[in-house]
Order: C-alpha cells, then sequence, then structure tokens
C-alpha cells in the first residue's frame, strides 16, 4: 500500500480541498511562543535546536532518580539504561516479541528513557511503564487485523488528504492507552525517568519531541487527548494515514499544527539534538549528582539485510522496494550516529533487528504474519546474545 504514494504522485491525483475545513495553521515566525499545554514546562522540543526547558527536566529527573532510590543495579551501583525503538509498521510485532522474550530471560532492565517513533511510538510507553504490560503488547501485536487500523475511502479518494481512513487506529489507541497507562506513565516521570515520541510537524518541516511523562504528569484535563494524538501522529504514514492536528496557542489565539509519522526524519533518536549530553553531565557533576554507567539498547523494527532479487518491471513492486531501501538507509545513519555519541560519551552500545526474512506487507496487518514476526523476537530476547556492539556499515547492506 506504500507504494501507492508514488503511483498517486505520478498519475498527478492530489486531493481536491474544497470539501475539507479550511486550515488555521500558526505563523511560521512564532514557532518557539507556541504553547501546547499552557502552565506545563517542557511538553515538547523542536529537533535541531537546543532547549532550555528539556535540558533543566533531564537535570531535575537525575535529582527526582536519587531521591526514588531506583538507580542502583543488583550489584549496588548507579545506572542509566536508555531504549530507543524505530518504526517498521507491522514489523513492530518484533520488538513487541523481543520485550517479552527479553524479560522472561531475567535479562530486562528497567529504562530510565525511552524513545520511540511511528510503531516504535506505541511500543514505547508500555515498554517504559514496565514488564508487567508485556501481555497487553502481545495483544496489541498479535491480534490486531488490518480493519483494526484503517479502512478505505473509496471515491472519497479523491478529495480527501489520504488514501485510507484512520479512525480504526485512533479507536485502538483510544482502547488500550487509558487513564490508568496514563497515571503509571506519569508515576515513572516522578521518579525521574522519561518518555520521548517524534513527530514530523509538516508546516514546519521539522522533527518535534515529546515529553510524554510531562504531558502525563501535568494533570491537565486534556493530557490523555494530547497523549493521543501524539501518537496516533507519530504512526501516520503521510498520505497514506490522514495527519493529526494538534492546538497551540500563541498570544490568546488557537491555531493547529500538522502533524504526522517521525519517521520523515529520523528512524531512530536518543535526543534528536534536543540537548547538550556533555554539558548536562557537566553540570550534574558540578552538583555532585551522581555520574551512572550509562547503556543504549535499540531495537530495529525492520530487518537490516536482504538478499538481492531481480526487480519486475512493475511500479507497485519497484516503489515498495525503494521505500524500504530508503528507510533502512535512514536507519543506518541513525544507528552510526547514536553510535558516535556513545563513543564520545562513553555510553555501551548495543543495537539488534529483525533478521534477514521474506518481508512482510508493510500495511495490511496479517494476523498469522504478526504472530511469526512475535516468535521471532521472542526467541532473540530470550536467547540475550542477539545485540550487536557496533554500528551496521552502509556497505555491509
Amino acid at each position: 500500500m506504500l507504494s501507492y504514494i508514488v503511483l498517486f504522485t505520478l498519475l498527478g491525483i492530489s486531493a481536491g480541498c474544497s470539501s475539507l475545513s479550511q486550515r488555521h495553521p500558526p505563523p511560521g515566525d512564532q514557532v518557539y511562543d507556541r504553547h501546547i499545554l499552557p502552565g506545563v514546562p517542557a511538553v515538547r522540543a523542536w529537533s535541531g535546536t537546543l532547549s532550555s526547558e528539556f535540558t533543566a527536566d533531564l537535570i531535575e529527573s537525575v535529582h527526582q532518580e536519587e531521591r526514588a532510590r531506583i538507580r542502583i543495579d543488583s550489584e549496588g551501583s548507579p545506572n542509566t539504561n536508555v531504549l530507543a525503538l524505530s518504526g517498521g509498521s507491522i514489523y513492530g510485532a518484533f520488538g513487541a516479541g523481543f520485550m517479552d522474550g527479553w524479560t522472561q530471560s531475567g535479562t530486562r532492565p528497567m529504562f530510565k528513557m525511552v524513545t520511540g517513533i511511528s510503531t516504535g511510538a506505541i511500543i514505547a510507553p508500555f515498554a517504559f511503564i514496565g514488564q508487567n504490560y508485556d501481555s497487553l503488547l502481545k495483544v496489541m501485536f498479535t491480534t490486531t487485523n488490518t480493519d483494526d487500523i484503517y479502512s478505505y475511502r473509496g471515491l472519497s479518494i479523491l478529495w480527501s488528504e489520504s488514501l485510507l481512513n484512520s479512525a480504526p487506529l485512533a479507536n485502538l489507541i483510544e482502547k488500550y492507552f487509558t487513564h490508568d497507562v496514563l497515571e503509571a506513565v506519569a508515576q515513572a516521570h516522578r521518579q525521574g525517568r522519561r518518555l520521548y515520541v517524534g513527530t514530523t510537524n509538516l508546516d514546519e518541516d521539522r522533527m518535534v519531541v515529546w515529553n510524554m511523562g510531562a504531558i502525563a504528569n501535568s494533570g491537565h484535563p486534556k493530557a490523555l487527548d494530547l497523549f493521543h494524538k501524539v501518537i496516533l501522529a507519530s504512526s501516520s504514514i503521510p498520505a497514506v494515514f490522514p495527519p493529526v492536528f494538534i492546538n497551540v496557542e500563541v498570544y490568546g489565539k488557537t491555531y493547529d499544527e500538522m502533524h504526522v509519522d517521525g519517521g520523515i526524519n529520523a528512524e531512530i533518536f536518543l535526543t534528536a539534538a534536543t540537548v547538550n549530553i556533555t554539558e548536562i553531565r557537566n553540570q550534574l557533576r558540578s552538583q555532585k549528582a551522581s555520574d551512572a554507567r550509562t547503556s543504549i539498547f535499540i531495537i530495529r523494527n525492520a530487518a537490516m539485510s536482504s538478499s538481492p532479487k531481480p526487480m519486475p518491471r512493475n511500479i507497485v513492486q519497484i516503489s515498495k522496494q525503494a521505500i524500504i531501501s530508503l528507510t533502512k538507509s535512514q536507519a543506518i545513519k541513525d544507528l552510526v550516529h547514536i553510535y558516535d555519541i556513545a563513543q564520545k560519551q562513553g555510553f555501551d552500545y548495543n543495537w539488534v533487528s529483525l533478521p534477514d526474512i521474506e518481508n512482510a506487507t508493510m500495511v495490511n496487518f496479517d494476523t498469522e504474519e504478526m504472530h511469526r514476526l512475535y516468535k521471532i523476537g521472542y526467541e532473540m530476547g530470550l536467547k540475550g546474545n542477539a545485540w550487536r556492539k557496533e554500528p551496521p556499515s552502509a556497505h555491509a547492506y
């Protein structure tokens, strides 16, 4: 289905916006004056721009951890574990299975920070709040079918903003991300742990990093609705699914921003250059806060290798393969970038990906295939020897 984006582009078919409601986008020169939840700091940051609010929030998170006494590992030493989850559509079943197997191996740690994009944004909150939610992830990623994710538009596609209707996915997100889940995220946030999800703001052509714990802990009456919208936006493949509109306030006026899948800008992210890690560590040392050992774990919810094969002269197959190659190339760059950060900071670096298997459909959610992917992930997580310590080479893939 993703390949139809290319098909429709080539045919010159575009949405006829006359039947769509008018937008009210914010002024482009007031990017940093926008408020999502007025009075709640550190709700989000723009990728590539250092955020003083995110910096202060991360420093405070260390003090929160120390007060909660949760930074000690089994050997009595301070530790920090970071988990980054990529996109991957149906391949998210692999990541969900890996988390379950990792738990059963007895080696899965508590995470100081979890980040997620696209499918990874759906897994991330449950990975963040703990192992007790593995069974829920299994249900989500092995019993969900195509009808639970999207519906076809029929002729309305000619005047719509997307090929498919994602209302079923929105309903699914509301079903699983409940008030109880929101409170669990808020509690973890108060203990000094952090959950980040990435979306792409199409108006600004920039990635946005959302502090989901700050949203959950805000107590704002619209917190759960915003939580749902961010996860839906991060999972909304542009042109395939409709964009998600998030209201912002600028000097007392309300505007709407257009958000879609964060995977446009990054397949995997750590901080997305919203904070200066070196400066934060220096500040913590000056405050005599403990400098914990840090381990980074990355789960790539797709295969990184592939078997060469002749391509048919078919626009659907060609465009599908092009998209797979494009996202794989972006993932390699992200893995190398995070490795460079780990080397500079002295962090332990680990990553894993789906093995080279026959490619599943990227949008059609077949439960039999999802069970297969889940099982592959579970067995790899259970064995505990799947982690790789060096990034992939572009030439090797």
